[in-house]
């Protein structure tokens, strides 16, 4: 009975998800409707070309799923940091981390290895090298008191440019480009579709969705993190180790964000140059907090933001619009799913001083 319940409560907080983040998808429409005439643009033609770039045939659609699986596990990677009451802004110093520990792999290991041996090493590498990296944000915030936020933020600095380092010397390309060489085609993805870059890291991404799911909704840990990022004093007063839980849950958020950096390397790119990442990171914060920290929910977000990036140019060559628009517009998404928030916290705050 308790499990049914449980189970039409987590069924109507995600239709309430889904019809918060449609009404304020299409109020953020409308906003930038009269931004673009304000300018002297067609609104109608701006969202047109921006859906023709990015469904407009079958190799725009590919490209746009392309761009919606790191997009998808990014946001993941934070939302799995919020359910444990944590803001993770250093997905995009996981994923540099991640990057550089599978290319690593990959550029040391003898090419006769089987392919499967190989991108599966590689796979655990950049999981590896995102959980150290996240681990370290959780280890200094529970044991130094220290802001996850300022902490993330360095450590992206840091990672950035230690990958940028890596990339520019110790792995530079024959042509001494700034990049990588090339990995060997064995130890790419498959590509799902021709002449495009979209590939088997799909699937990647859904099995990421599948176990963050089970871990946050099946797992005795996922009751930890949740009880500890819904009352930080309740699950210390419930017999939790707070300290642990927050440490474990920046591991598992690191992990996935340093996923990124593996699927973009063997399935996008095939190599690694200063600003591969696109900032996907960063942007993995608004996906989550569009699908209100639901993994399932986070697919339908990363394919909105993904249709947005894809469909960017287009709308810039045929409107006559700055690419910028998409970000305004993703900026009025995150900002009318917020105002709920901020209006219960600021009511909430008038009850208290009352």
């Amino acid at each position: 009975m308790n499990s049914e319940m449980s189970s039409l409560k987590n069924l109507s907080k995600a239709r309430s998800t889904v019809l918060i983040s449609i009404f304020s998808i299409l109020l953020s429409i409308s906003i930038a409707s009269i931004l673009i005439l304000a300018v002297g643009k067609s609104p109608i033609l701006a969202f047109s070309s921006l859906l023709k770039g990015a469904l407009g045939s079958h190799t725009a659609i590919a490209n746009t799923f392309n761009k919606t699986v790191p997009l998808v596990i990014a946001g993941l990677a934070c939302s799995f940091a919020f359910k444990g009451g944590i803001l993770n802004i250093g997905v995009e110093g996981q994923i540099h981390i991640g990057a550089i520990f599978a290319y690593t792999v990959l550029y040391f290991i003898p090419n006769t290895t089987p392919p499967i041996v190989a991108i599966l090493l590689a796979l655990f590498a950049s999981i590896l090298g995102g959980m150290l990296w996240g681990g370290l944000i959780g280890t200094l915030k529970v044991n130094l008191k220290i802001n996850e936020v300022i902490i993330a933020i360095l450590l992206n600095y840091i990672a950035i440019e230690f990958t940028s380092y890596m990339i520019n010397y110790p792995f530079i390309s024959s042509a001494r480009l700034p990049e990588t060489e090339m990995i060997s085609k064995n130890f790419r993805f498959l590509t799902l579709v021709k002449s495009t870059q979209f590939s088997a890291s799909v699937f990647i991404a859904f099995i990421a969705v599948l176990v963050t799911y089970i871990v946050i909704n099946k797992t005795v840990m996922g009751y930890k993190i949740r009880a500890v990022g819904d009352n930080y004093g309740a699950a210390l007063a419930g017999g939790i180790s707070v300290n642990k839980t927050v440490i474990i849950t920046m591991l598992i958020s690191g992990a996935i964000g340093g996923l990124i950096g593996a699927t973009e390397l063997m399935g996008t790119y095939g190599k690694l140059f200063n600003g591969f990442s696109g900032n996907v990171g960063f942007t993995g914060l608004a996906v989550a907090v569009l699908a209100n920290n639901n993994p399932l929910i986070v697919i339908l977000s990363g394919l909105l933001f993904g249709i947005m990036d894809s469909g960017a140019r287009m709308m810039n060559i045929r409107a006559g619009l700055s690419a910028n628009m998409v970000v305004v517009i993703q900026g009025l998404v995150i900002f009318f799913i917020a105002t709920p928030g901020i209006f219960e916290f600021v009511t909430k705050k008038r009850r208290i001083k009352k």
